[in-house]
């Protein structure tokens, strides 16, 4: 089963995804383990699957197509014994550059498997090729993000290592593209929980968050640069509609990107909703909490197969 990649800036025309929809793999997350699981706390299997039926309706209704990892184990005739309870944050498995896969590696042990389980697919059913491989230190695909068609950004704090982001970093030079690897507070997961690309010019980010720390650029070999990536996205005329705190907290940066003005976020984050349906974004707003008492958002949800220039 062929599947191409065709990746690119997060506002691009999103056309091909891949998710999982979780099974009783979830009961094995309760009241006494749930935070070693690294839940918010217990959910609920059956509206978990509801809440993530909504999203999926909401990609078929804009012409994205959906792969479901649970048909791809039964086509391929192999489904493991155990699937960790995190599995259907698919972002975090692996990032894709270009046509390429880098498989995650991840933290920590409840996540452990879910690379080495998906790395059986690719290697046998997809065809797809793996790139930067062998990188040491710790990668998750939620510190990926394409800021435009020749930029990578590429986070690190409390997910992903310095060292594998700048070996990934340096490898992606490669490709062409240069990298921003951009240092995540402590009490921040994900770069996609910290910022989202939403146009060529505009960015939902927490400011103070992406100016914490200066991040690295790297250009090529031996020519890098540093800066406070809030003041370099200022000065080179992005629009930064910025996420409250409280909002930081509920996912309000991590969201989806249908195409250029045309976004789905979840519904509570009133203030992110208002700044960009301000702006003239186009917003579907989603309920689906136990989505985020997982731990969360509806971008961690999925990862990007095709993206294509709109």
């Amino acid at each position: 089963m062929a599947i191409d990649l065709r990746n690119g800036p997060e506002y691009w025309r999103l056309r091909k995804v891949i998710m999982y929809l979780p099974g009783d793999e979830l009961s094995r997350v309760n009241k006494d383990n749930y935070r070693d699981y690294l839940f918010r706390g217990v959910v609920d299997p059956g509206r978990l699957r509801r809440d993530l039926f909504g999203l999926i309706n909401v990609f078929y209704e804009h012409n994205v197509d959906v792969v479901l990892l649970n048909d791809v184990f039964e086509e391929f005739g192999w489904r493991p014994s155990y699937i960790p309870p995190n599995m259907f944050y698919m972002r975090d498995v692996m990032g894709v550059v270009g046509d390429k896969v880098v498989l995650a590696s991840m933290r920590y042990e409840a996540r452990r498997l879910e690379p080495i389980i998906l790395r059986r697919i690719i290697s046998k059913y997809f065809g797809w090729r793996l790139a930067l491989d062998g990188f040491t230190g710790f990668f998750e695909g939620g510190d990926l993000l394409y800021l435009d068609g020749e930029t990578l950004l590429i986070g690190y704090g409390p997910r992903t290592s310095f060292e594998a982001a700048y070996q990934i970093g340096r490898r992606v030079l490669e490709t062409g593209l240069r990298t921003i690897l951009v240092p995540l507070p402590e009490h921040r997961v994900h770069l996609d929980g910290t910022m989202m690309p939403i146009d060529r010019d505009v960015v939902v980010a927490s400011i103070k968050s992406i100016s914490h720390y200066p991040s690295l650029v790297l250009y090529g070999e031996d020519e890098y640069d540093t800066f406070f990536l809030g003041d370099y996205l200022a000065e080179n005329g992005y629009t930064l509609i910025d996420v409250p705190d409280e909002e930081l907290k509920t996912f309000g940066a991590n969201i989806v990107v249908l195409d250029r003005g045309d976004v789905v976020m979840y519904s509570w984050n009133k203030v992110v909703l208002r700044r960009l349906m301000d702006y003239g974004v186009d917003v579907v707003a989603l309920d689906a909490p136990e989505i985020m008492r997982g731990g969360g958002g509806l971008h961690c949800t999925f990862n990007t197969l095709i993206r294509e220039p709109s």
